[in-house]
């Protein structure tokens, strides 16, 4: 073990010195031709652009309400991730981007790329509406993974916003855990302003597991109202090695993905959107003593988005989109007596939502009224004429929708008040069985600012009360058949489900502090305590009889469930130094039974700190993450163990168009394997990126 440790570091040292000394080389050349007195580059779309205005919880994205804002100044828990960061490690997996978001987990299978997104201990069924330019992505499929997962190259992502809790309600139904927004390029993020036309490539090798991609974005301002851009990464990586050496089985994939996105400005202040992304994912699944499966995910999502936006106009100021999702998932048997059959899980998503928000004041008070509505129907088809994948993953129809109408309030500069109100309703069906229902759900949001002009000014403190409502999703309510193998018991429908209702306090804390130590830094600090009550919650129950021919499995409101935690986020940049922290403990219980929730992740804080020199061209980082064990499990559950995953970064503009970085991943080598997850994590790794511009 320590054997091979010294040589994997021996490795990690030869291609930093590569690295490196491409940087240095690189540098000197820039410096000789641009003079010792060089200035801090214009910002690269696409490429690391180091900024100390540049802090995330700074960037402005729409925010809970709909509106635009910037997570510091938003009363309720976000965070944005911004894929362009040079503060953080690069990312090649959603695992990596949301890494340091604080109460987020991603779950998965190390054999199967599908992701599900844990948010303060709720997932899977649509409890975190996870959107992908607009478009929902409710894929699902039953098996020992996540209760439903998406697919997607994080390559083409321009930025995440991360929602926790039901206070994103005008985001659509369902989200009692929270949402997360991925956004993808646009051609105005990757085109400089004075630019016509910009070619960019990416190359990124990776040592564990043999990972190589290679990506290229090109856009086109065709005039000032039409702009296009198109974007494909292809990605191939064999099996990786855990931390003690070991090869695990099936986790290698291939990967291609693109994008073409163009921009319409038809007239001052409207802007269209349309997008089509493709992602499709090549692997083989299954652990070495269960069934075998070649797997072929194909991805795709279309969506338009008109807004208009006229800081002029206080009466119209509204958001239209519509999309369609489809994900095709096809697994051939490749061992076993089904080997050679096929079996398919295919689910197609459309939908669309309109919001407008009015402007006006009465008396002394400010109103910002958002009145909206959204709609998405899901349409499920499995086959597996060999197996019961189509029994446990059913077929079915399910139709929800939303109205809602939010009123936020500010009172000179010191007070905010959020009021909403949101009516949903759903509709299922399949096989014999079918359900509905509707609900209305309020929000109550305040913020105050007590110490202006004085020592603590930039605090800000709120509180907010919110409900979520969840319908029940197709495979809760349908699923039926015999489980295969050993253990033969039966899968049960039940078609008498109740939706899940939640109930969710928070208390939350912003700080903005600009010149805390010197004339030029910033402080940026988010904290908040939440307190989630789910009404009716639905899981998975499995009736034990003493014989598995007669025993039965299926899906209950088993219990009313809490989750109570705490959340920390904060980010300090002075330009030349930098350090970010997040941290997150969550507690999860069965009121009924008093025994913790299956769902509820394992508590992890999260260290980051660099410097910047060379004018600020050059970035180097660390990032620590400390894993506390998740020994608080229910019955049956097997526990997780404590890790630490240590982590180095570099970025290097060596000019305006050439840009370099380099990664370690899990510099110690930590064997580890994450809660719930059935197989052990990547080892150590090292990987050498290049990225590469022209522009006109």
């Amino acid at each position: 073990m320590r054997e091979r440790l010294v040589e994997r570091l021996m490795l990690t040292s030869a291609l930093a010195g590569l690295a490196l000394g491409g940087f240095t080389a690189a540098g000197l050349a820039q410096e000789a031709a641009d003079g010792a007195a060089a200035q801090t580059p214009d910002c690269e779309p696409g490429l690391a652009c180091p900024s100390a205005d540049a802090i995330v919880l700074d960037t402005v994205v729409l925010s809970a309400t709909k509106t635009k804002s910037a997570p510091v100044d938003t009363l309720a828990s976000m965070s944005v991730v911004r894929l362009d960061d040079d503060s953080r490690p690069q990312a090649t997996t959603i695992p990596e981007t949301l890494r340091t978001v604080p109460g987020v987990a991603v779950s998965s299978s190390a054999s199967d790329p599908g992701m599900g997104v844990n948010i303060r201990g709720l997932e899977g069924f649509g409890r975190v509406a996870v959107i992908v330019d607009g478009a929902r992505q409710n894929f699902q499929q039953s098996d020992h993974g996540p209760s439903g997962t998406f697919y997607l190259d994080p390559s083409l992502l321009q930025d995440v916003t991360v929602i926790r809790g039901p206070v994103a309600n005008v985001y659509g139904s369902g989200a009692i855990g929270g949402v997360v927004n991925f956004r993808t390029k646009n051609p105005s993020d990757f085109l400089k302003a004075d630019e016509t036309w910009a070619v960019q490539s990416r190359t990124v090798l990776e040592t564990n597991g043999s990972d190589a991609q290679s990506g290229v974005t090109a856009a086109y301002r065709v005039s000032d109202a039409f702009s296009v851009l198109a974007s494909g990464n292809f990605y191939r990586g064999s099996d990786y090695e855990d931390g003690d050496g070991e090869r695990v089985h099936n986790t290698g994939e291939r990967i291609g993905a693109g994008l073409l996105k163009a921009e319409i400005t038809p007239a001052d202040h409207h802007t269209i959107t349309l997008g089509y992304l493709v992602n499709r994912f090549d692997f083989d699944t299954g652990a070495v003593t269960a069934t075998q499966y070649g797997v072929d995910v194909l991805q795709q999502t279309a969506s338009a988005r008109w807004e208009y936006d006229n800081p002029e106009d206080d009466l119209l100021n509204f958001q239209i989109s519509a999309y369609y999702t489809g994900t095709d998932k096809d697994e051939d048997y490749l061992t076993g007596t089904s080997a050679g059959s096929s079996r398919s899980f295919d689910i197609a998503t459309t939908g669309f939502d309109v919001a407008n928000t009015s402007r006006f004041t009465t008396g002394d008070f400010g109103h910002a009224v958002t009145v909206g509505g959204d709609f998405f129907r899901d349409d499920v088809k499995t086959k597996d004429a060999a197996g019961t994948g189509d029994l446990y993953t059913p077929s079915g129809e399910r139709s929800a929708w939303g109205l809602f109408v939010q009123d936020q309030i500010t009172y000179s500069s010191w007070l905010e008040v959020i009021g909403a109100l949101r009516y949903d309703g759903y509709s299922l069906e399949g096989g014999d069985a079918e359900s509905d229902g509707s609900r209305i759900s309020p929000k109550i949001t305040v913020g105050v600012k007590p110490f202006e002009e004085t020592f603590a000014e930039g605090l800000q403190v709120y509180g907010s009360y919110a409900e979520g409502y969840r319908a029940p999703a197709v495979t809760e309510t349908l699923i039926n058949g015999v489980h295969p193998g050993f253990a033969a018991f039966t899968f049960v429908p039940n078609p008498n489900l109740k939706p899940e209702t939640a109930h969710n306090f928070e208390v939350g804390v912003n700080y903005t502090r600009d010149g805390l130590f010197t004339p030029d830094d910033k402080l940026r600090l988010k904290a908040a305590w939440f307190h989630n009550e789910v009404d009716d919650y639905i899981d998975g129950v499995f009736n034990f009889t003493g014989n598995w021919a007669t025993s039965t499995y299926t899906y209950e409101n088993v219990a009313n469930a809490t989750l109570t935690g705490v959340e920390f986020e904060a980010v300090y940049d002075a330009g030349r130094y930098y350090a970010g922290l997040g941290a997150s403990v969550v507690r999860g219980d069965n009121d009924d039974t008093g025994e913790p929730l299956t769902t509820v992740p394992a508590a992890s804080i999260t260290t980051t700190a660099g410097m910047r020199f060379l004018d600020e061209r050059l970035s180097l980082g660390a990032q620590w993450q400390a894993v506390f064990a998740q020994d608080r499990v229910p019955a049956g559950t097997p526990a997780s163990q404590s890790y630490n995953l240590v982590n180095l970064f570099a970025r290097y503009q060596a000019t305006d168009n050439l840009a370099l970085g380099l990664d370690v991943k899990n510099l110690l080598d930590e064997t580890y394997t994450e809660y719930l997850s059935e197989q052990p994590s990547e080892g150590l790794s090292v990987m050498v990126s290049l990225t590469a511009r022209l522009g006109g």
